[in-house]
């Protein structure tokens, strides 16, 4: 069973307004570091964590926002409007055009801008530091020995595809 029947079966709810109704009949909810309501509850001493636009699309939609290639949207792009308005079911490429243009002419320049520090490093490079990494580990190490940050060690080595 998903998160969000869970949270249904034990009694959580979000009104026609957005708000999540805790078990007790009070509204609850925090908001987490990305900025969308969230909260928890416990199962067999397991935390389970739901997020309230999850919760408000299962409760429109069901078991469709559990199909291959589908992600919960919020129309107007403001992640704390969890109305049952604002809250539809579609691909990533819905979710896109969701958003105004300024924010994805922003998006769109990040990207290229991601793609081209990509660039920067080789792939016999990046296979290089793979295998100093499996030898003798380290981040910081292999860091220092070809002046990169850590995170960027970390990212070539643990994210960056090879082709």
């Amino acid at each position: 069973m998903n998160r969000e029947q869970l949270a249904y079966n034990k009694g959580y709810r979000v009104t026609k307004c957005g708000n999540l109704i805790g078990m007790r009949g009070t509204v609850i909810g925090n908001i987490d570091h990305k900025g969308y309501y969230k909260t928890e509850f416990r199962i067999n001493g397991k935390d389970i964590r739901f997020y309230t636009h999850r919760l408000q699309a299962y409760q429109k939609y069901g078991k469709k926002i559990y199909e291959n290639g589908i992600i919960v949207r919020h129309l107007n792009s403001n992640s704390l409007d969890n109305s049952w308005e604002n809250i539809a079911i579609g691909t990533l490429r819905d979710n896109y055009f969701d958003m105004p243009k300024e924010q994805r002419d922003y998006l769109a320049l990040n990207v290229i801008h991601m793609q081209k520090a990509n660039i920067k490093y080789s792939k016999d490079f990046v296979l290089k530091l793979r295998e100093e990494y499996k030898i003798e580990g380290g981040y910081g190490r292999l860091g220092k020995k070809y002046n990169i940050s850590k995170s960027t060690i970390r990212n070539l080595i643990k994210l960056r595809k090879v082709f």
